[in-house]
């Protein structure tokens, strides 16, 4: 029997053939399907991370202009406190130097006396 072929047994690797033709189709099919999903969720990561880059950059500047307001804001007031400190200091000067000119008058008065 081992050397006797029939037509169904020809019918039969004809249908085997075919069937293998069609599962290695269908493999090749899921790989380029695979390979185009891949592809599609690399792209999609790389999108997610641009997008991530320009919004940890858009945060960054966004920070430093706080920053540089929020300095601005306090290089103000430390200047205004200074400005009031310097008033202030003009304005005992000036009393003392009321006060010192008095003194010096009524020494010198009474050393004319």
């Amino acid at each position: 029997m081992a050397g006797k072929h029939s037509p169904s047994d020809d019918n039969l690797l004809q249908l085997v053939a075919a069937k293998e033709k069609e599962l290695e189709a269908k493999v090749a099919q899921v790989k380029a399907d695979a390979r185009r999903i891949v592809e599609d969720a690399q792209r999609q990561a790389q999108a997610v991370r641009d997008q991530a880059r320009r919004e940890a950059a858009e945060l960054a500047a966004r920070m430093q202009a706080e920053i540089a307001r929020e300095n601005d804001t306090l290089a103000a007031q430390r200047l205004a406190a200074a400005q009031a400190e310097v008033q202030r200091v003009r304005s005992r000067a000036s009393e003392r130097v009321r006060e010192a000119a008095g003194l010096v008058v009524k020494r010198v008065l009474a050393g004319l006396e």
